[in-house]
């Protein structure tokens, strides 16, 4: 065979290649983003390619809800069937795996100029002030095309391209899934049936929750590292959030939601302390802040690892932001211009204490399984 043909050869070889690449990638989807095009694809867990789906849903949708919940993973726990406690609006739950404030802005953005939302509630989860930026992490953490201003059809050709190794994987994996729900949450319920099965003899903190808190705890030792940078990153882009919400006459309120004691650790410092100050100031009225000292946040069964609740903890948010009156003393606090320096400063008081009674017990106050702080108790 002679040279040409040992090139043709050669070059037919890696075509038939990359379209044997190219075929296993669209036919298995490992990452459900030929799916997602659809708009109303609902298969996908977090390990898939959850902003594509909401996205291309929310394109596809444009009409269906009056109001959009926007924040991180932990936002996946909030029940958009209960949501229209708050204002009684049809909400659609727009969470994103390790969500960060390009993000929120860039589906804020696409939600305000091709919806017919009246509403966008984001909730601030805290972890957005040591990443300010996830699209490094993978594939699953980039902004689509869609919403970045980038090619779609660079982005086609890249999903198409995939390691097959990962479809691979895909196409083998007898693992349960757990979708989330057409409205948008998550579907929590692997969670709850480890919880359920490990829940005495405080088998599911000790084999489960501590491992990961324990990483959390050298920070009652020592000082949170701060970051002024990203939280004034942050706040720009929350000012850009306000001032599209306002020029398109859409409302925007913005909460903290709820952390884990054993998480809260790793945040309490000047540099969260400042953030919470500024996003007060850059909304001029009154925030919720669930990421407060209470008894729910002690409670290690209201968590289903040391960085996301459970659906009571968002089903309790839920009923407190809309006025009904909440039995947990500390467990949302209304912040404003006038009260967010005084709760600051009750915050280091409280974190001193939890610091003490770390130093003489080895391990944060955590309430036991037995008591109302149990919201499995309350609302389960």
């Amino acid at each position: 065979m002679n040279a040409k043909k040992w090139t043709l050869a050669f070059v037919g070889l890696i075509v038939v290649a990359i379209l044997a690449i190219m075929t296993l990638n669209y036919v298995v989807d490992p990452y459900k983003y030929f799916a997602s095009q659809s708009g109303d694809y609902y298969d996908v867990d977090a390990d898939d390619y959850v902003r594509e789906q909401k996205i291309e849903h929310i394109k596809k949708n444009p009409d269906k809800y009056d109001a959009y919940l926007i924040g991180g993973s932990k936002a996946g726990a909030i029940k958009t069937e209960n949501l229209s406690r708050i204002d009684g609006y049809n909400y659609y739950n727009c969470w994103l795996l390790s969500g960060n404030f390009p993000d929120y802005l860039a589906y804020a953005k696409y939600i305000v100029e091709n919806t017919s939302a009246k509403k966008i509630l984001l909730q601030i989860s805290t972890s957005e002030l040591y990443e300010f930026n996830r699209t490094e992490k993978g594939t699953i953490y980039e902004t689509p095309a869609e919403i970045s201003g980038g090619s779609k059809f660079a982005e086609v050709i890249s999903f198409l391209m995939k390691n097959p190794k990962i479809a691979l994987e895909e196409l083998f994996d007898s693992e349960p899934k757990y979708y989330n729900k057409p409205s948008g949450e998550r579907n929590l319920q692997k969670y709850y049936d480890y919880l359920n099965a490990n829940i005495e003899g405080y088998r599911y903190y000790l084999w489960y929750m501590k491992p990961e808190a324990e990483s959390y705890y050298k920070y009652m030792d020592k000082e949170v590292p701060e970051d002024t940078e990203t939280v004034n990153a942050c706040i720009d882009i929350l000012r850009q959030i306000k001032q599209l919400c306002d020029d398109n006459g859409v409302e925007l309120q913005v909460f903290f939601g709820s952390l884990f004691a054993g998480q809260m650790v790793y945040y309490e410092g000047e540099s969260f302390y400042d953030f919470l100050e500024q996003v007060v100031m850059v909304m001029d009225e009154d925030v919720w802040c669930f990421n407060t000292y209470n008894d729910v946040a002690l409670c290690v069964y209201n968590y289903y690892n040391p960085a996301h609740y459970f659906y009571e903890v968002g089903d309790l948010m839920i009923d407190t932001m809309a006025g009904k009156p909440c039995q947990y003393e500390g467990f949302g606090v209304k912040l404003n211009r006038e009260n967010v320096g005084s709760e600051i400063v009750k915050r280091r008081k409280k974190l001193a204490e939890w610091k003490e009674f770390y130093k003489k017990n080895g391990i944060p106050p955590y309430k036991p399984m037995e008591g109302n702080w149990n919201l499995k108790k309350i609302y389960g």
